[in-house]
This record gives C-alpha cells, sequence and structure tokens, in this order.
C-alpha cells in the first residue's frame, strides 16, 4: 500500500479530486424465451448448462438507460423463489 500511495504521489495523482462513475452491464447475459436468441430461461437458469444462474442486470434485453437497481432486485427476487421451489421437496400423500 505504501508503494503504491508513492506512485501516486510521484505522478501528482490528484488527492480527493478524481471524479468517480460507474457502469451499469445490462444486456449481456440476455433472458428469453428462445435459446437461440438469450442466454439465460425467464427462470434466469442457463440454457446451456442445468443449475448455472444469472441474477443481475445482464439479463435485461437490452440496456435500459436509467439506474437498473430496482429492475434488477425484481429478479433476483423472482429467481430466487422459483430455485426455491425446485429445491424444495413436493409434498407426499399420507
Amino acid at each position: 500500500l505504501d508503494k503504491l500511495a508513492a506512485e501516486f504521489r510521484r505522478v501528482r495523482f490528484p488527492h480527493c479530486k478524481v471524479p468517480l462513475f460507474s457502469a451499469h452491464q445490462m444486456g449481456t447475459c440476455r433472458m428469453g424465451s428462445d435459446p437461440r436468441s438469450s442466454v439465460v430461461q425467464p427462470s434466469c437458469e442457463s440454457w446451456e448448462l442445468s443449475g448455472l444462474y444469472v441474477i443481475d442486470a445482464s439479463t435485461f434485453p437490452t440496456s435500459s438507460g436509467t439506474n437498473p437497481m430496482i429492475t434488477t432486485y425484481g429478479i433476483a427476487h423472482m429467481a430466487a423463489q422459483g430455485i426455491k421451489r425446485k429445491m424444495t421437496p413436493s409434498a407426499t400423500p399420507s
């Protein structure tokens, strides 16, 4: 860490004056009903590898142009409920 700080000082990296930003990657693992045009099923499970789930904004069909947080939470909740249903043993008749 000391070496990194020394390098910042050497190149005159401005202290507390660097703009920060982030990018939301959306649409890189598109969700869809056709494996020819999407990476994951509507359940967020991969078409190619059973049990592999992609649960983030990359499942969007394209960039939303706005912060994807709430929609991503919704997708995560939907996928978690589906996984929970798959993992819950069916009730057996007595």
